[in-house]
Protein backbone atom coordinates (compact mmCIF):
# COMPACT_ATOMS: atom_id res chain seq x y z
CA UNK A 1 0.00 0.00 0.00
CA UNK A 2 1.13 3.32 -0.91
CA UNK A 3 -0.11 6.70 1.09
CA UNK A 4 0.46 9.87 0.28
CA UNK A 5 -0.16 12.42 3.53
CA UNK A 6 -0.05 15.77 3.20
CA UNK A 7 2.30 16.58 0.49
CA UNK A 8 3.40 19.94 -0.09
CA UNK A 9 6.09 20.51 -2.73
CA UNK A 10 7.79 23.63 -4.90
CA UNK A 11 9.89 24.50 -7.21
CA UNK A 12 12.42 27.79 -7.54
CA UNK A 13 12.17 29.50 -11.15
CA UNK A 14 13.41 32.49 -12.16
CA UNK A 15 10.12 34.10 -12.02
CA UNK A 16 9.71 33.07 -8.19
CA UNK A 17 8.38 29.98 -6.31
CA UNK A 18 6.67 27.34 -8.51
CA UNK A 19 3.68 25.55 -6.17
CA UNK A 20 3.47 21.60 -7.86
CA UNK A 21 1.61 20.04 -4.84
CA UNK A 22 -0.17 22.09 -1.89
CA UNK A 23 -1.60 19.21 0.39
CA UNK A 24 -1.85 16.15 -1.87
CA UNK A 25 -3.43 13.45 0.04
CA UNK A 26 -3.81 9.63 -1.79
CA UNK A 27 -4.31 6.35 -1.27
CA UNK A 28 -2.94 3.29 -3.37
CA UNK A 29 -3.43 -0.27 -2.71
CA UNK A 30 -1.61 -2.98 -3.60
CA UNK A 31 -2.28 -4.56 -7.22
CA UNK A 32 -3.88 -1.59 -7.98
CA UNK A 33 -3.55 0.10 -11.77
CA UNK A 34 -3.79 3.93 -11.41
CA UNK A 35 -3.23 6.82 -13.75
CA UNK A 36 -1.84 10.12 -12.99
CA UNK A 37 -3.13 12.85 -14.80
CA UNK A 38 -3.11 16.62 -15.77
CA UNK A 39 -1.87 19.24 -17.92
CA UNK A 40 2.21 19.76 -18.47
CA UNK A 41 3.67 21.23 -15.37
CA UNK A 42 0.89 19.54 -13.02
CA UNK A 43 3.91 17.12 -11.09
CA UNK A 44 3.00 13.98 -12.55
CA UNK A 45 6.84 13.35 -13.10
CA UNK A 46 7.78 15.00 -10.26
CA UNK A 47 5.15 12.27 -8.03
CA UNK A 48 6.68 9.80 -9.66
CA UNK A 49 10.23 10.55 -8.74
CA UNK A 50 8.75 11.11 -5.32
CA UNK A 51 7.84 7.33 -5.27
CA UNK A 52 11.11 6.68 -6.74
CA UNK A 53 12.46 8.37 -4.00
CA UNK A 54 14.81 10.77 -5.77
CA UNK A 55 12.89 13.74 -5.02
CA UNK A 56 11.93 14.18 -1.02
CA UNK A 57 9.18 16.52 -0.87
CA UNK A 58 8.73 19.79 1.26
CA UNK A 59 6.27 18.68 3.68
CA UNK A 60 4.54 15.47 4.29
CA UNK A 61 4.87 12.03 4.66
CA UNK A 62 5.32 8.80 1.84
CA UNK A 63 4.87 5.78 3.05
CA UNK A 64 5.38 2.29 0.93
CA UNK A 65 4.26 -0.77 2.37
CA UNK A 66 4.86 0.68 6.44
CA UNK A 67 8.23 2.36 5.16
CA UNK A 68 8.77 6.50 5.34
CA UNK A 69 10.34 8.10 2.52
CA UNK A 70 11.27 10.76 4.35
CA UNK A 71 13.37 8.64 7.33
CA UNK A 72 14.83 5.42 4.86
CA UNK A 73 18.79 5.93 5.56
CA UNK A 74 20.85 6.63 2.22
CA UNK A 75 22.50 3.06 2.65
CA UNK A 76 19.01 1.07 2.08
CA UNK A 77 17.68 3.63 -0.74
CA UNK A 78 19.39 1.74 -3.28
CA UNK A 79 17.71 -1.76 -2.31
CA UNK A 80 14.39 -0.26 -2.00
CA UNK A 81 14.72 1.08 -5.74
CA UNK A 82 15.82 -2.34 -6.53
CA UNK A 83 12.00 -3.25 -5.97
CA UNK A 84 10.20 -0.68 -8.23
CA UNK A 85 10.58 -1.04 -11.91
CA UNK A 86 10.50 2.29 -13.89
CA UNK A 87 9.57 2.76 -17.54
CA UNK A 88 11.06 5.94 -18.33
CA UNK A 89 9.75 8.99 -21.44
CA UNK A 90 13.46 8.12 -23.31
CA UNK A 91 14.39 4.74 -23.72
CA UNK A 92 17.35 5.31 -22.42
CA UNK A 93 18.96 1.74 -23.80
CA UNK A 94 22.56 1.04 -23.98
CA UNK A 95 23.32 1.77 -28.32
CA UNK A 96 25.86 -0.62 -28.99
CA UNK A 97 25.12 -3.71 -27.33
CA UNK A 98 22.04 -6.29 -27.78
CA UNK A 99 18.62 -5.86 -26.27
CA UNK A 100 19.86 -9.28 -24.43
CA UNK A 101 22.67 -7.31 -23.61
CA UNK A 102 20.65 -4.63 -21.83
CA UNK A 103 18.51 -6.76 -20.21
CA UNK A 104 21.86 -8.77 -19.08
CA UNK A 105 23.30 -5.06 -17.50
CA UNK A 106 19.95 -4.36 -15.94
CA UNK A 107 20.09 -7.80 -13.72
CA UNK A 108 23.74 -7.28 -12.53
CA UNK A 109 22.94 -2.98 -11.83
CA UNK A 110 19.80 -3.80 -9.36
CA UNK A 111 22.18 -6.92 -8.13
CA UNK A 112 20.81 -9.27 -9.68
CA UNK A 113 22.25 -13.03 -9.93
CA UNK A 114 24.39 -13.71 -13.18
CA UNK A 115 23.30 -17.69 -13.02
CA UNK A 116 19.70 -16.22 -13.07
CA UNK A 117 19.89 -13.80 -16.13
CA UNK A 118 19.35 -16.10 -18.90
CA UNK A 119 16.15 -17.78 -17.69
CA UNK A 120 14.66 -14.53 -16.47
CA UNK A 121 15.42 -13.09 -19.98
CA UNK A 122 14.37 -15.87 -21.68
CA UNK A 123 10.76 -15.73 -19.59
CA UNK A 124 10.72 -11.81 -20.01
CA UNK A 125 10.93 -12.03 -23.56
CA UNK A 126 8.48 -14.64 -24.13
CA UNK A 127 5.91 -12.86 -21.91
CA UNK A 128 6.12 -9.56 -23.83
CA UNK A 129 6.62 -11.30 -27.30
CA UNK A 130 9.98 -9.97 -28.55
CA UNK A 131 12.17 -12.65 -28.08
CA UNK A 132 12.78 -12.94 -31.86
CA UNK A 133 14.21 -9.29 -30.78
CA UNK A 134 16.99 -10.45 -28.84
CA UNK A 135 20.50 -10.20 -30.83
CA UNK A 136 18.91 -7.03 -32.48
CA UNK A 137 20.64 -3.65 -31.47
CA UNK A 138 18.42 -0.80 -30.83
CA UNK A 139 19.24 1.23 -33.30
CA UNK A 140 17.78 -2.07 -35.89
CA UNK A 141 14.07 -1.65 -33.91
CA UNK A 142 11.39 0.52 -34.03
CA UNK A 143 9.90 2.75 -31.74
CA UNK A 144 7.45 0.16 -30.34
CA UNK A 145 9.97 -2.20 -29.98
CA UNK A 146 12.51 -0.18 -28.01
CA UNK A 147 9.58 0.94 -25.68
CA UNK A 148 8.50 -3.04 -25.12
CA UNK A 149 12.52 -3.56 -24.43
CA UNK A 150 12.45 -1.12 -21.83
CA UNK A 151 9.11 -2.44 -20.72
CA UNK A 152 11.24 -5.62 -20.21
CA UNK A 153 13.75 -4.39 -18.90
CA UNK A 154 11.66 -1.88 -16.15
CA UNK A 155 10.25 -5.63 -14.86
CA UNK A 156 12.66 -8.13 -15.30
CA UNK A 157 13.53 -8.29 -11.81
CA UNK A 158 9.44 -8.98 -11.07
CA UNK A 159 9.45 -5.44 -8.93
CA UNK A 160 6.46 -4.95 -7.13
CA UNK A 161 5.27 -1.33 -7.85
CA UNK A 162 5.94 0.07 -11.58
CA UNK A 163 6.19 3.35 -12.45
CA UNK A 164 5.01 4.56 -15.89
CA UNK A 165 5.68 7.86 -17.36
CA UNK A 166 4.37 8.83 -20.28
CA UNK A 167 4.70 5.20 -22.16
CA UNK A 168 2.60 6.50 -25.19
CA UNK A 169 3.83 9.50 -25.85
CA UNK A 170 6.20 8.74 -28.72
CA UNK A 171 4.30 5.95 -30.35
CA UNK A 172 1.76 5.57 -32.93
CA UNK A 173 -1.79 4.57 -32.00
CA UNK A 174 -1.60 0.67 -32.85
CA UNK A 175 1.95 0.55 -30.91
CA UNK A 176 0.38 2.34 -27.75
CA UNK A 177 -2.84 0.25 -28.02
CA UNK A 178 -0.18 -2.47 -27.73
CA UNK A 179 1.91 -1.07 -24.41
CA UNK A 180 -1.32 -0.73 -23.09
CA UNK A 181 -1.90 -4.28 -23.95
CA UNK A 182 1.36 -5.33 -22.13
CA UNK A 183 0.76 -3.64 -19.10
CA UNK A 184 -2.53 -5.09 -18.76
CA UNK A 185 -0.45 -8.76 -18.55
CA UNK A 186 2.20 -7.12 -16.52
CA UNK A 187 -0.77 -6.19 -13.85
CA UNK A 188 -2.44 -9.47 -13.83
CA UNK A 189 0.84 -10.61 -11.96
CA UNK A 190 0.43 -8.60 -8.98
CA UNK A 191 2.45 -5.98 -10.01
CA UNK A 192 1.32 -2.16 -8.67
CA UNK A 193 1.17 -0.04 -11.53
CA UNK A 194 1.32 3.47 -11.25
CA UNK A 195 1.01 5.68 -14.94
CA UNK A 196 1.62 8.90 -15.45
CA UNK A 197 -0.04 10.31 -18.86
CA UNK A 198 -1.95 12.77 -20.98
CA UNK A 199 -3.15 10.73 -23.54
CA UNK A 200 -6.70 10.66 -24.17
CA UNK A 201 -7.66 7.99 -25.46
CA UNK A 202 -5.53 5.63 -22.79
CA UNK A 203 -8.01 6.58 -20.43
CA UNK A 204 -11.15 7.69 -22.24
CA UNK A 205 -12.78 4.24 -22.03
CA UNK A 206 -11.15 2.38 -18.95
CA UNK A 207 -12.74 1.88 -15.26
CA UNK A 208 -9.23 2.10 -13.29
CA UNK A 209 -8.85 5.02 -10.74
CA UNK A 210 -7.57 8.46 -11.86
CA UNK A 211 -5.37 10.85 -10.08
CA UNK A 212 -6.43 14.47 -11.63
CA UNK A 213 -3.35 16.34 -10.77
CA UNK A 214 -4.83 19.42 -11.98
CA UNK A 215 -6.34 19.91 -9.36
CA UNK A 216 -3.57 20.92 -6.41
CA UNK A 217 -5.86 18.73 -3.58
CA UNK A 218 -6.73 16.19 -6.25
CA UNK A 219 -9.18 13.28 -4.97
CA UNK A 220 -8.68 9.76 -6.37
CA UNK A 221 -11.86 9.41 -8.43
CA UNK A 222 -13.19 7.16 -11.21
CA UNK A 223 -13.31 7.71 -14.74
CA UNK A 224 -17.13 7.94 -15.68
Amino acid sequence: MITLSHINHSYETEEGKLEVFNDLNALIEDDEFIFLTGKSGSGKTTLLKMLLNEITPDSGDIIVDGVNLRSLARRKKPYYRRSIGVLFQDFRLIPDVSVYDNLYAAILATGGSARDAEKKITYVLSMLGIDHLHKRHPQEISGGEKQKVCLARAVINHPKILLVDEPTGNLDPASSAEIMRLLDIIHRQKITIIMATHDQSVIENTDRRIIDLDNMNPEVCKHE
